[in-house]
Parts: structure tokens; C-alpha cells; sequence
């Protein structure tokens, strides 16, 4: 039962994140019509708003677009678009690979996991340790507003060879990945504060910091303080 409704969870995050950016993709194209609609508007009105019904021939030249200028409205609109599809195709894809969620891997899928994807957080527990438990806690909600990096657990008595060929020693010890390659690490909870009770953005930070987060605001910045 537990296992269903884990997936069922899953499954309507995944799909509350592709409605998210569809609605996305759609506002930015509202927003573009809306701002070439004001801009023409504004390109055809004059002094006299009698203009507005005059032949094209007899529009005031302060105020009427040139074929260049048409042309490079078309081109801004076309490359905004353009950039929010491919948003939309690569957080589409981001989806299907597992963003936006925090899953547990077996050592097999390991390397398939942190080469398939730009970032990745890898997280080594052991099933009795209480620190592992609360890392899972903040990680939950990290995945959910962080889908530009891929989250999973490993559980270090079932991966040996992992445990042994990134020395890790210290649990939980999350490991950063881009494009494959380990690039960073957090051991306990030392740069959290070295309390259990450290703040969400605590971590939040230290991933930024690390390389594998994009920062959404200032608090993720580190550019504000963090209340516990």
C-alpha cells in the first residue's frame, strides 16, 4: 500500500510539473502577443485617433513601423518562443528521467543515473541512522522546487563498490555530480550548522554553492539570513 502510494505521489508530481510548464510556455506566448499588440498600437496612434481609419500610404512616418523594424519585432517574438519551448521540451525531459522527485536507487542503476543527466545529488544512508532520516526530510522538499537537478538515495550496505571507490566514510554523506563527475561532496552535518535542527535553506545553499542548485532568489543566495 505504502509503495502505491508513493508511485500514485509521483505520478501527480510529474504531472502537476508538465501542466506547470505548459501554462508556462503558454503565458510567455500571451505575453509576447499582448506586448506586439501594444507596440503596434502604439506605432499607429497619432494626435488625432482618426489616423487609425487613414490608408496605409497617409500614416504618420513618426509613428508607423519600418520593414526593418517589423522584422526585428518578428524575430524577438520568434526567439522568445523559441526559448520557451526548449524550456519546456528540456523540463519535459527533466520529468521522464525522475526530476522533481527523490527516489531510491540499487548500485546497478547508479551510473546510469549520473551520466543520463547534467546534476545529480547522490545521498548514502544507512537505514538506522537518524541523520540520514532527517537528510531525507529536507531533500523531499529541495526535489520538489529544484527540478533542474535529479535527487536520489543509495543505500551504502548495498552498494560496496560505490562506498569504496568515493571513500565514503561518514554517514549521510551526499555526493555532487555533473555531467558524471563528482565534483563536491557534503560529509554529516558540519557545514550545516553541525545540528540536527539546521533549516531546509541551509542545505538549499550549500548545494548552490556546490554548483549542482540554481539559486531562485536571495534567500537561496545566501544573501539574507536563515531563521531556524
Amino acid at each position: 500500500m505504502e509503495a502505491n502510494n508513493t508511485l500514485a505521489g509521483d505520478l501527480f508530481g510529474e504531472m502537476v510539473m508538465e501542466q506547470a510548464i505548459k501554462d508556462k510556455t503558454e503565458q510567455v506566448q500571451a505575453e509576447m502577443d499582448a506586448q506586439q499588440a501594444a507596440i503596434e498600437d502604439q506605432m499607429l496612434a497619432g494626435p488625432d485617433q482618426r489616423k487609425m481609419d487613414m490608408d496605409e500610404s497617409d500614416e504618420d512616418p513618426d509613428f508607423a513601423m519600418t520593414e526593418e523594424e517589423e522584422k526585428m519585432m518578428r524575430q524577438m517574438k520568434e526567439d522568445k518562443i523559441a526559448a520557451a519551448r526548449e524550456e519546456y521540451t528540456e523540463q519535459r525531459e527533466n520529468v521522464i528521467r525522475g526530476h522533481g522527485t527523490y527516489t531510491e536507487i540499487v548500485e546497478q542503476e547508479f551510473l546510469p543515473t549520473v551520466t543520463e543527466t547534467d546534476y545529480v545529488v547522490v545521498a548514502f544512508f544507512h537505514k538506522d541512522f537518524e541523520r540520514c532520516k532527517i537528510v531525507d526530510m529536507h531533500l523531499h522538499k529541495i526535489c520538489r522546487s529544484h527540478p533542474e537537478t535529479r535527487f536520489v538515495r543509495l543505500d551504502a550496505e548495498k552498494s560496496p563498490f560505490f562506498i569504496q571507490k568515493l571513500q565514503i566514510q561518514v554517514l549521510p554523506t551526499l555526493v555532487l555530480f555533473e555531467n558524471g563527475v563528482a565534483i563536491d561532496r557534503i560529509v554529516g552535518f558540519e557545514e550545516l550548522g553541525g545540528e540536527d535542527d539546521f533549516p531546509t535553506m541551509s542545505l538549499i545553499r550549500r548545494l548552490v554553492k556546490g554548483g549542482v542548485l540554481i539559486a531562485k532568489n536571495k534567500s537561496e543566495e545566501g544573501q539574507m539570513r536563515v531563521r531556524k
